[in-house]
């Protein structure tokens, strides 16, 4: 008995392993993926971290002789002279709406388009529509444009033409303000349609099999399936996505709006990412549009900590 109570005296109690230590063990036991995510990691804080260091330029007023440390400061000098400028509030509100329409039209598409091919039985007919949705993401902005203009020019376009036989009216589709939102909003959903399902999906191949023999058990119809099985099971990446969309709100999309505004739409086509690359880039000012990028960049960071925070309240979804 004495020797059974000395030996428990002897044994001593294990300290906890400290956290920077359980780290360091798990990233050794995980090697692989870690080694996996390096380029990825090594190019975002190449191409999204670097950069940063040139955020000072919004703020001093920059030479080339005196470079990013050497220029002086200006304070918010150029802030200022963007809220004062005549247009700002034009080129603010068209950048919303644009972007919200974007959002709101173009946001479901790939998920509607997601599930309608997880519903299609024949492989081959499934194969061929995800092809010929993901090729338009590959093709240029500059390349749309002008297919659309060659296809719904009133001179001649084939479009025009079959109204015209038709009896109809010809119609100017392009550089129109009555057509203007219809035009940007379908060709940004018919280029970025098919991409943007992929991740939807690889979501939906995810979702258990069984889910689906319990609800055929319990008599549910395909639509039945996809709306208690299919859409709850891509519910979380959904909301992922959809956070991310919207700090992009103040960002309408520089090229698209490039090719596709002009005089005519000006009044309701101006939008800030233009605004900063014709000011940076033509007009030499570029502390003016370093500000005006930042200012977008804050409003875009503002967008998705507020939503983040609204969706991790109701749907138990976050990012952080």
């Amino acid at each position: 008995m004495e020797s059974l109570t000395n030996s428990m005296t002897q044994v001593q109690p294990r300290k906890p392993m400290s956290f920077k230590r359980l780290l360091w063990k798990r990233i050794w036991q995980h090697k692989v993926f870690y080694l996996f995510m390096l380029p990825g990691i090594i190019w975002f804080f190449i191409f999204s971290y670097v950069p940063l260091y040139g955020i000072q330029v919004a703020f001093r007023n920059f030479t080339f002789t005196g470079g990013f440390s050497g220029s002086p400061w200006a304070g918010l000098k150029y802030f200022r002279q963007f809220f004062d400028y005549y247009q700002a509030t034009e080129l603010i509100r068209n950048t919303i709406v644009i972007s919200l329409s974007k959002l709101l039209i173009g946001f479901p598409m790939p998920i509607i388009l997601a599930i309608l091919l997880n519903e299609v039985r024949r492989v081959k007919f499934k194969k061929v529509v995800q092809t010929l949705s993901y090729l338009p993401y590959f093709v240029s902005w500059v390349v749309v444009v002008t297919l659309m203009q060659r296809l719904l020019t009133p001179y001649g376009g084939p479009l025009n033409d079959l109204l015209a036989s038709l009896g109809l009216e010809r119609i100017q589709f392009l550089y129109n303000t009555t057509w203007f939102y219809p035009m940007i909003l379908g060709s940004d959903v018919w280029k970025n349609i098919g991409w943007n399902s992929i991740i939807y999906m690889a979501a939906i191949a995810g979702i258990d099999q069984q889910l689906y023999e319990a609800a055929k058990i319990d008599g549910a119809n395909r639509f039945r399936q996809m709306w208690h099985v299919t859409l709850p099971g891509i519910r979380n990446i959904a909301v992922i996505l959809f956070i991310l969309s919207v700090g992009g709100l103040m960002s309408a999309g520089y090229e698209q709006l490039l090719l596709l505004n002009g005089p005519a739409t000006a009044r309701i086509g101006s939008v800030l990412d233009v605004h900063v690359i014709t000011s940076g880039i033509s007009g030499g000012r570029l502390s003016y549009a370093a500000a005006v990028g930042l200012f977008q960049s804050i409003i875009g960071l503002v967008m998705i900590l507020v939503v983040n925070r609204i969706a991790k309240k109701y749907s138990d979804v976050s990012l952080f």
